[in-house]
């Protein structure tokens, strides 16, 4: 972990994202960028330091430029205080979608993590709020970490991991190690046994022990877990063993695809109350 990707809205759930990635930052000597976006529908995507140059007219010109240095502004207040001393910080205030100046960033900057506020939401809200974190936790091709409350870095310290023991969780495992390495965290390897995909649970654990062995996983437990909904049996198991984060390993699948998976991990960061680290299961 060296260079730590938040985007910022300057949200309360910004902010404790904010404060988990500058203890990330501490602990890995890593660093910072700050990245917002003002989202617009007519301009170009260009860099706040320079000047929106296509809009329909000059009062949505001056919104823009309002809405630029209202944002300066912010991130000037965010960045001022004291507590990021002795960390490398810079800032981006960029034009246009959110999800592409992400994406962008992790390109043009080197970013190798994520740290993002999200919401809990639900219904209609959950459709407005929760797209553009599902689009980066979907596609990002590096590990996001959703944080919704205000937490510290005791989460790190208790992982549940929720996995299929498919032949593609290498990256998975890699972010738990480079957490627990870290922290010296205790990993809850969990299986989630459903009525639709239902194994014995002494067929299982012996599974999982296969699996963790094969990783090399150390510091770890295994365990089985009923419910009626695989999403549902990971939030439950974690409140079962009070864990700090919830992992799981995410794809960039779409369409039909996408629907037959169940999106499970994009469903975890609009309703875990725990912040949940999602990693590419390819990059």
């Amino acid at each position: 972990m060296k260079k730590i990707l938040i985007p910022t809205d300057f949200s309360d759930e910004a902010q404790n994202a904010a404060e988990l990635g500058r203890l990330l930052a501490l602990k890995y000597k890593a660093e910072l960028v700050f990245l917002h976006s003002i989202e617009v529908t007519s301009a170009e995507t260009i860099n706040a330091s320079g000047g929106p140059s296509n809009f329909d007219s000059f009062a949505d010109s001056m919104l823009v430029h309002e809405s630029i240095n209202r944002a300066n502004e912010e991130m000037h207040r965010l960045l001022e205080v004291s507590s990021f001393q002795g960390i490398q910080v810079s800032q981006l205030i960029k034009l246009g979608s959110p999800f592409g100046h992400i994406n962008d960033a992790v390109e043009e900057e080197g970013v190798d993590f994520i740290v993002m506020g999200t919401k809990g939401a639900s219904g209609l809200s959950e459709v407005l709020i929760g797209s553009n974190a599902e689009k980066v936790v979907r596609r990002a091709k590096c590990p996001v970490l959703s944080v919704k409350d205000k937490v510290n870095e005791d989460v790190f310290k208790s992982i549940v991991y929720a996995t299929e023991m498919g032949d593609n969780e290498d990256n998975v495992v890699a972010a738990i190690k480079d957490i627990q390495h870290a922290y010296g965290s205790k990993i809850h390897v969990v299986w989630i046994n459903t009525p639709n995909n239902f194994k014995p649970d002494r067929i299982t654990k012996a599974m999982l022990r296969e699996f963790a062995a094969k990783h090399k996983l150390a510091g770890y437990d295994v365990h089985v877990f009923n419910d009626v909904i695989e999403e549902d049996g990971i939030r439950h198991f974690a409140d079962e063993v009070n864990a700090g984060m919830i992992v799981m390993g995410t794809s960039s699948h779409t369409g039909l695809s996408r629907i037959i998976r169940g999106s499970i991990a994009e469903d975890m960061v609009n309703h875990a109350k725990r912040p949940v680290l999602t990693v590419s299961m390819k990059y």
